[in-house]
């Protein structure tokens, strides 16, 4: 230890200790007994710096300047930081020979021992980019924000601003909401009257924009958010996206806790005998947009986000869509569903499979099935959007054929239907492509630009349905053949329902 300081303060005086300007006098030191060595790089935006000798690192404890440094050789900083006792609060700032970084991701404590070696140097990476554009999408958009909050009601006025005549809606979880009428020149109304950083807020809009906030970039570990039992809207106040491993990596969740998106993401934590960890498709935090979060604990908890880059969240994932997609930004919530999935009373236990979710014609949720190694079984982490209680039915398809199930479910917001150890069993009969009906039906040409002809015996109806779930064309006949016009139609892949005397069938369009 005394080596080490001895060094730092030779290297101190080596580099010279310029004192910049905004910064006031020379540190604070003759009144603070203890002083921390601090081996530093410095990052801005995750980037690396090139040092020169007009760049001055400064730390302070609250607003008193404690310690100043210029580049060392090395390319670090050696900076010496007088504290009075291991309660102190150091942050820091960074002047480049033109610009002055405020706003410094990390803060430390006084310790005799210090921070940092010149082979592994403290790395403080300071925050530039003092305007948060948020691309919202029209309809519904949980959001939050990684600008530096310090007036609520500000920062409000400055969120109603920016959406302007795009905005209809914003609402927080206990604080009321906010409405656009277009009257006199525009005016929000409504019980919200300030927003901070540490909470969601549910944003409808009616046209796709690009919302801006200017101000300084908030530092996450100045943002600690409580987490009560059940349901918390919570914000990302970092400006970079962070794995949802290394984010939550300093906060403990209770067993069955569950985080989620409103694009369809989440995961639930387990603590069992054999496996311990989140589990689901939810990957990282991103700037900008909100969370939920659903603790099982009856016991309020803290949540600092850490802001590494590296690291996944466990066992994630990856949603990628064959046939059915979601427009998830049309309601303004969702639920989650954890299933399994039998065909004709055998569980599946293959690759490649997609379950979906429908109300009526429309699909409101879709998702891959995945294995999850610890419980040997292929799960659906899916989760269905809508803002009331209606009933939900089932499609499977292997991207080729699909299969309806006789199963039903009633949409709640917010609702959690199985987990892992207890998954929901979703029952299905043999996929289209090994139906016996196959056979009666006969299509050409396909793939067609507009026209297809359709053979088969006493056929009574024929149903298209798109990507989306939505039926883009029905015709009734009386049976035998008929011909079907899709000139109406976009190019893509399309299913076919073909309702007759001896059964349905199910075949694959394709529009070039």
């Amino acid at each position: 230890m005394k080596k080490t300081l001895l060094t730092i303060i030779a290297a101190l005086l080596l580099g010279g200790v310029v004192n910049a300007q905004s910064w006031g006098e020379n540190p604070d030191s003759h009144a603070q007994p203890s002083n921390t060595p601090i081996v530093a790089s410095v990052t801005v935006n995750g980037e690396s710096v090139t040092l020169d000798n007009t760049m001055r690192l400064g730390a302070f404890v609250n607003d008193s300047l404690r310690g100043i440094a210029a580049p060392h050789t090395d390319g670090k900083f050696w900076i010496q930081v007088f504290y009075t006792d291991g309660n102190d609060v150091i942050s820091f700032k960074f002047y480049d020979g033109t610009d002055e970084y405020t706003t410094c991701e990390t803060t430390l404590t006084g310790a005799e021992d210090g921070y940092g070696t010149p082979s592994a140097p403290q790395v403080l990476n300071f925050l530039n980019g003092p305007t948060q554009q948020t691309a919202l999408v029209q309809g519904w958009n949980w959001w939050s924000t990684c600008v530096e909050i310090t007036d609520g009601a500000v920062a409000l006025t400055s969120l109603e601003n920016s959406l302007g005549t795009a905005g209809i809606k914003i609402g927080s979880l206990n604080d009321g909401d906010v409405e656009y009428y277009d009257f006199n020149g525009g005016l929000w109304y409504g019980e919200l009257n300030s927003i901070c950083n540490e909470q969601m807020y549910k944003v409808q809009t009616n046209a796709p924009i690009n919302c801006e906030l200017n101000g300084n970039a908030a530092v996450p570990s100045n943002h600690p958010i409580t987490i009560n039992e059940s349901w918390n809207w919570i914000g990302f106040p970092c400006a970079h996206e962070v794995s949802f491993e290394v984010a939550l990596s300093g906060f403990t969740p209770s067993h069955l806790d569950e985080i989620k998106s409103l694009n369809g993401d989440y995961s639930q934590y387990y603590v069992t005998p054999s496996f311990t960890g989140w589990y689901g498709n939810f990957t990282k935090f991103e700037p900008g947009k909100g969370y939920k979060y659903k603790s099982t604990s009856s016991e309020s908890k803290t949540l600092t986000y850490q802001t590494g880059r590296e690291g996944s969240v466990i066992n994630s994932a990856l949603k990628k869509y064959n046939i059915f997609n979601v427009d998830e930004f049309s309601f303004s919530d969702n639920m989650t569903i954890t299933a399994v999935v039998e065909i004709e009373g055998k569980e599946l236990r293959e690759d490649g499979f997609e379950l979906a979710a429908f109300v009526g014609n429309e699909c409101r949720g879709s998702v891959k099935l995945m294995y999850v190694e610890p419980i040997d079984r292929y799960v659906a982490f899916l989760s269905v959007i809508g803002d009331s209680e209606v009933s939900i039915r089932f499609v499977l398809t292997d991207g080729n054929d699909i299969s309806w199930s006789n199963d039903y479910l009633t949409y709640t917001t917010d609702a959690i239907i199985g987990n892992l150890l207890e998954p929901t069993i979703i029952h299905f009969g043999t996929l289209g492509l090994n139906d016996n009906n196959n056979h009666l039906v006969n299509i050409y040409p396909n793939p067609s630009n507009n026209i297809f002809n359709i053979e088969g015996n006493a056929i009574r109806k024929v149903e298209v349905i798109n990507a989306f779930g939505q039926i883009v064309y029905a015709k009734e006949t009386k049976g035998g053949n008929l011909q079907i016009d899709l000139s109406n139609c976009a190019i893509g892949t399309y299913i076919l329902r073909v309702v007759s005397d001896e059964g349905v069938s199910i075949k694959q369009l394709i529009k070039k």
